[in-house]
Formats: C-alpha cells, structure tokens, sequence
C-alpha cells in the first residue's frame, strides 16, 4: 500500500506521493509532515526529528540553500524502507524562478560538469560519459546498485556455473567399471597388470593390489565465468573501501557553514551503509566459486558465459553501474548531489564570464590553465602577440606582507575573490574584480556591497588597484542606481544583473569596454534612493 504523507506550509497543504516527483517545496521554507506512529522519517539521510506540534507529532523540515530533487525514505519499526519520495526543491523565487536555475545548471554542466558537484541534499540527474568521479558519486552509485548486486551474487554462489572437465587419475582396480584401451595398454607394461589381464596368466593377483590410470570427468567451477564474475565482485569491495576512506576524510576537512547544509550527520549514514555493504561482499567472497578462483580476470569465453546466464548477467551489469565513473549526460535513473544554489550561480557567472570575454576578444587562443587547483582557483587565459585576458575563479590574494601569488596580493588579511579579470598588454594592465551575490532585495545587495568596497580598496594586482569591484547579481530592480555603468565610472564600485544569458551579453561587453579603456559620458553624481 503506498504511504501518502500529509505536509503544511503555512495556512498551504498538500500531499507527498511515494515513486513520484513531489514539487510545491521551496528553499529556506519551513515544512510540517504529519509524523507516522512507529515510523522514522529520513530526509537525504537525515534522520528527522519527530516534535509536539500544535499537539499533534510531525516532522519539521527547511531545505537550505539549494534546490533539485531531495530524496527521502520512510522507515518502518522494522528499519525496513516502507516507502521512497523524491521532493522537487526550487529556487527561491524573489531570486531567479525555476527554469532560469534549471538552465544555469545546463550552461554549467556543458561548460565544465565539475563545477555544478556538491554536497547539498538536493540532487540533479546524470548520466554515465566522462571520466570525473569522486567519493559521493561512488556512493551514490553503489547505494542505488549495491544491494542488487549482492543479491544477484547471491544466486550464483547458490548454484554457480560449472565447466566439464577430463583427466586421468590411478584407481583401485577393484573400483573400475570401465577401461579404455588406452588404460589397458599402460597397465599391460607393468607386471601386476599383465598378471591380472594377460589371458596366459596362470596367478591373478588381488584386485585390491593393482591400479589403473583411468579417464574421470568432473565439474570445474574456476572457470571464466566465475573469474569474470570474481573480479567485479573484488573491484566493488575495494570500492567500498575507497569511499568509506573519502567520506571519513570530507568529514574531518567540513567546514561548518551557514549558508551550506551539514554534511557530517549525512555521512554517518552513508558510511554506515557503505561498510555493511562490504562486509556482506566479503562473506560471498568467503563462498564458492570465489574463494577457489586461480584468477580474476575478463576473458572473452567468460563475458560470452555471463551474457547467456541471467544471473550472471545481472551481477555483471549492476557491479558495472556501480563501478563506473563519469556524469555527463542524462540517466532517468540516476542523481548526483548539487551545490547550494548561491554557488550554482556564483559558478554560473564565472562560466558566463568566461564565455562572454571569448565572444568579445576572438582573436585570442583560449585555454584552461593546467595548473588549476580543482574548483578552488581556475584560470582561463586569452592569449595573442601582444595581448593576455585572464579569468581567474577563487584567486589566492596573499597578505601584503606575503609574497604575491599570481600577481595578486591584498593590503590587509589574505581574500579569495570569487571571479578576477585582468587584461595585460603593452600599453597597459587592468583588471576587474566580481563578487557573485545570490541576493535581490535593497537591504542585502546594500549589505553585499561592503565586499566590494574592500576588494576595490584592498586587492592590487601587480601594484595597481581594481579598475572596477562590482557585484553580480541575479536582479538588480530595488537598486538600479548600483547598476549603472555611469555609477561604476563615478565611483569604481557598484552591482550589474545578471540571471540570463542576454545580460551575460551585456556584462561582457561592459568588460571589455573597462579592460580597454573605451570612454564613457560621466555624469554628475546622485544619491542612492
């Protein structure tokens, strides 16, 4: 029977289905689902709390910084699953409304699919190309496929495939039923054997006192199929291994924040699972065939055996999907964790960035620098002649009293700007800092403006200040004075919408127009209304 919970949200209810995608969840809202007796609710492997709510037992759940599809499981007293939801979380609308963020995601995951992996509790849909991996998607992969796989492992160490096999082997006589001539011709050459078998013989010796090499068949389970078999099924143990090892080390380097969702409780979850996967892995392993294989190793006669063995087929296929790496393109059934939507869109302006400055300077070389940190600094550079156009994500700016890094340096504390932009030629150098700032209202962006001040007061690059220190954000309708091209010339500081891809247009042609200098009409400065 499926299991319909009962959710509020204010003065709002609606129902949650099991097997289906559930929407109405908002990021940062608060939830209310009516408590079950003798159920435990968990939500991306978060066990919830039940509390006294108007005097009746719920769950209380608020999505952070994120949105996508949250996974949650109802369990029964049992710890058995009785029932699996999938909750449509989506952007917080006074931001950027559902498609706007889908589409971020797109523009990220074509660009560079790295950049949109995170650990928030909301997940997005992937696919297999590629050869990107790290401990969650490992996770995620032997979570959705580890149970089948053991299941179908299973079922072959209780009737494993077998090979017929002959050889020959010294036998009682007493015990042969049959001889082929071939016995009969060896045991002739020794002298108990002509006794017995030479019809001149006048003594016959006892049965029991001669031996005959005979010919025996037998089943021989060490065989390609089980070899094949065998090596899945220790590659997804030392799997195992590997990700209880990852998820231990991304619990020791968490760094708690505000703004992102704590991982640590989720892992305890997850690595629990993990590890009894293995240990139950292990005990097959322990079993025949797998304990008397020679070899683990792939052969063509082994995959020939496993494709026309449904069992063997299936324990090759799900140790194969949770054995995979990669998450470019599109699986229905399959979801990875995402960042929290203020670094989706961070990433997302980086991305644009970076797009827009090949648009406006075509005639410089593109690359990707190799000496990129992972995702805590990239750097793409433009080069030609007489020219380089950098765009630096997360750059390291020393303390002044440190040596520059890159270039860069700060005149107070160490500060990692979220996007750089510095153009280098002959005739000048220039350079551009953007602070991404999920943020809307008048109060927040006025707040956020404070980092844009100290990047414009405090960064130097190569010894000279930012020609700019803007903030990006997704709308800029509460503060259009910030936004004017006219205000960033005044003043050197400012804010620029940018949440589509036409504003991304906009933004890289204003780029271009600082980093070369193009003049622009002043006006005479104005309060903020």
């Amino acid at each position: 029977m499926s299991i319909i919970l009962q959710v509020s949200q204010g003065d709002a209810q609606f129902d949650v289905s099991p097997g289906q995608l559930n929407p109405g969840f908002m990021e940062k809202k608060a939830y209310c689902f009516t408590a079950l007796e003798g159920f435990s609710f968990y939500i991306d492997d978060v066990l919830i709390e039940t509390v006294d709510q108007a005097g009746a037992f719920a769950w209380l759940w608020s999505p952070g910084f994120y949105a996508g599809e949250v996974a949650a499981e109802l369990l029964d007293d049992q710890g058995r699953t009785a029932a699996s939801y999938r909750l449509d979380v989506s952007a917080s609308d006074n931001k950027l409304g559902g498609q706007a963020f889908a589409a971020m995601v797109e523009s990220i995951l074509d660009f560079d699919p790295a950049l949109v992996l995170g650990t928030e509790e909301a997940q997005f849909g992937i696919g297999h190309d590629g050869a990107l991996t790290n401990p969650h998607l490992q996770y995620a992969r032997l979570r959705r496929y580890g149970d089948r796989l053991h299941f179908a492992l299973k079922q072959i160490a209780q009737r494993p495939l077998t090979t017929l096999k002959c050889d020959r082997a010294s036998v009682s006589a007493h015990t042969v039923k049959r001889l082929d001539s071939a016995s009969v011709h060896k045991a002739l050459r020794g002298p108990t054997g002509q006794a017995l078998l030479h019809p001149a013989s006048t003594q016959r010796p006892a049965l029991n006192t001669v031996r005959f090499e005979v010919s025996r068949s037998y089943e021989e389970e060490d065989n390609p199929a089980n070899q094949a078999v065998g090596l899945v099924l220790f590659d997804v143990i030392r799997r195992c291994r590997q990700v209880v090892s990852g998820l231990q080390q991304a619990v020791a380097a968490e760094v708690v924040s505000d703004t992102r969702s704590a991982l640590t409780p989720r892992l305890v979850r997850r690595i629990a699972f993990t590890e009894s996967l293995a240990r139950k892995l292990e005990r097959l392993q322990r079993l025949k065939p797998f304990c008397i294989l020679t070899a683990r190793r792939l052969s063509s006669a082994g995959l020939n055996a496993i494709s026309a063995h449904p069992a063997y087929a299936r324990a090759y296929r799900f140790g194969w999907y949770a054995l995979r790496s990669g998450w470019l393109g599109k699986d229905a059934d399959e979801t990875l964790w995402i960042s929290p939507t203020w670094e989706i869109y961070e990433r997302w302006c980086f991305v644009t960035v970076v797009s827009q400055l090949q648009r406006q300077f075509p005639d410089l070389v593109w690359r990707r620098e190799c000496r990129s940190v992972g995702l805590k600094e990239i750097v793409w550079r433009g080069a030609a002649a007489d020219i380089t156009v950098e765009v630096c994500y997360q750059a390291r700016c020393p303390a002044i009293d440190q040596a520059a890094h890159r270039g860069f340096q700060s005149l107070s504390r160490e500060r990692y700007p979220d996007i750089v932009v510095t153009l280098d030629s002959p005739s000048a150098k220039r350079f551009v800092v953007l602070d991404a700032k999920y943020r809307s209202t008048r109060a927040s962006v006025l707040d956020a403006m404070e980092s844009a001040h100290i990047y414009h007061d405090s960064l130097r690059w190569k010894g000279i200040k930012p020609d700019a220190s803007l903030l990006l954000i997704p709308r800029a309708d509460e503060v259009t004075m910030l936004a004017s091209p006219i205000y960033h010339a005044d003043y050197g500081v400012g804010a620029w919408q940018i949440g589509a891809e036409s504003e991304g247009e906009t933004l890289g042609i204003e780029l271009k127009r600082i980093l070369t200098a193009a003049p622009i009409a002043a006006a005479p400065a104005r309060a903020l209304t």
